[in-house]
């Protein structure tokens, strides 16, 4: 009896090793259901599993050929995965510089962005971050009236602001010490998830100016969308507005998307995007309340005209997020020094089909 139950045992331990091996073979699957691109967010949880897995089959012998082969599985599964995470390390190399010579006479912009999660009521938290870090444009997502109203105290040092609360967990809160030139909403998808499009002097006697995108897309998820389409189709129009503009921009809020996914990574080609994050680290944002299920969700991109003085991920706000900071220099006599991402041949026209895709559903919702 006892044997039966240790040979149960070891075939339950494999299943976390075939759930990461189907989660990987669904990497290179371009299926935009919920549950397929679901698996582009644990990265390193499926590598750690991977490497505890492999460890666990030494002791299963039952079917030695078995384990040969699920060894061998796992041994590309863990070369794939970390190949994925590797630029998210501070092993590689930094794809934005960080800034030197800093002087009060540096143009410079810093942006705090913040999934506040609308049930949220711990504001004192985040004021406090807002009041400590005292950025120059606040980015809040997942707003409510009620956090519309508990922020009003913020016109005083921020008196640029464009608000859009809502009740349905895609309302925005934005807030600007510098003046801008154009502050609008716009709707790219859905007509009940806005985001925020600005034009801003980088200094009050300056020519320069520069975009500020606000954006957070529908998740796929079962309660949100079936499929990734609507968040997919907002990525790669953000992107191909910035392309056209050729103007220094930034983009920030949650994307509910990793950094690494596909989707991530053809946006930040098509508008020619930085990630300033590679090679320091992933500054995983979500989720605040359980370490062992994290992954970055809350990103700022920019153009290669900035450089950065100083990025973090700050402290628990009582949400399921944490805000992330950044402070960037602007640097154009620099610009192209930094390494942009490289466009492939079939990005334009990937884009054109994701943006049908939400053009034909949005018809079928009607």
């Amino acid at each position: 009896m006892l044997d039966f139950f240790l040979s149960i045992l070891k075939w339950l331990l494999i299943g976390p090793a075939l759930f990461c091996l189907i989660g990987t073979v669904f990497s290179f699957i371009k299926n935009e259901s919920w549950w397929v691109r679901g698996f582009d967010f644990p990265r390193i949880q499926m590598l750690v599993i991977i490497v505890f897995s492999a460890v666990l089959l030494y002791f299963f012998n039952e079917v030695v050929l078995v384990k040969y082969i699920l060894w061998a599985a796992l041994f590309v599964a863990l070369c794939f995965h970390s190949w994925v995470i590797f630029p998210y390390s501070p092993l590689a190399s930094k794809n934005v510089k960080n800034a030197e010579n800093v002087t009060e006479n540096t143009l410079n912009i810093s942006v705090l962005v913040s999934n506040v999660l609308m049930h949220n009521r711990e504001t004192q938290k985040l004021k406090s971050l807002i009041k400590r870090e005292n950025p120059d444009i606040v980015f809040m997502v997942e707003t409510d009236h009620w956090w519309a109203e508990q922020m009003e105290y913020l016109k005083e040092e921020y008196p640029y602001q464009l608000l859009k609360p809502i009740d349905n967990t895609y309302g925005l809160l934005f807030y600007s010490k510098k003046e801008p030139t154009k502050l609008d909403f716009n709707y790219y998808v859905q007509d009940d998830v806005p985001s925020i499009i600005a034009t801003f002097k980088l200094d009050k006697d300056s020519k320069e100016t520069f975009d500020f995108y606000g954006i957070h897309p529908r998740p796929p998820a079962p309660e949100e969308a079936k499929t990734s389409i609507p968040r997919d189709a907002e990525l790669v129009m953000v992107g191909k507005e910035i392309e056209k503009k050729d103007n220094p921009t930034i983009v920030a809020g949650d994307f509910n998307d990793v950094a690494w996914s596909h989707t991530s990574r053809l946006f930040r080609r098509l508008g020619n995007l930085l990630d300033p994050r590679i090679g320091r680290g992933m500054y995983s944002t979500f989720h605040a309340d359980y370490a062992l299920l994290r992954w970055p969700l809350d990103h700022i991109f920019h153009s290669d005209e900035f450089q950065v003085i100083e990025i973090k991920k700050l402290e628990h706000v009582g949400s399921d997020h944490f805000p992330i900071f950044i402070n960037l220099a602007y640097i154009p006599k620099e610009k192209h020094t930094q390494e942009e991402p490289e466009p492939e041949k079939d990005d334009e026209e990937e884009a054109k089909k994701k943006v049908k895709k939400a053009q034909l559903d949005n018809t079928t919702a009607l």
